[in-house]
């Protein structure tokens, strides 16, 4: 419960509006995503050198 408490606090104090830290987030997940796509063509371009295509 304590936890909760400080997080609304924090969210209040911090002058960020619940869309602020919506937005963040999903700025956040897209560039997770969008690291996680890149690896895995890495991965694939270096297998496909590696077998001669």
């Amino acid at each position: 419960m304590k936890r909760i408490v400080a997080l609304m606090l924090s969210f209040t104090l911090s002058g960020c509006t619940a869309s602020d830290w919506i937005e963040a987030a999903g700025g956040i997940m897209q560039a997770t995503d969008q690291n996680q796509k890149d690896a895995r063509i890495e991965r694939i371009n270096a297998a496909n050198k590696a077998a001669g295509y």
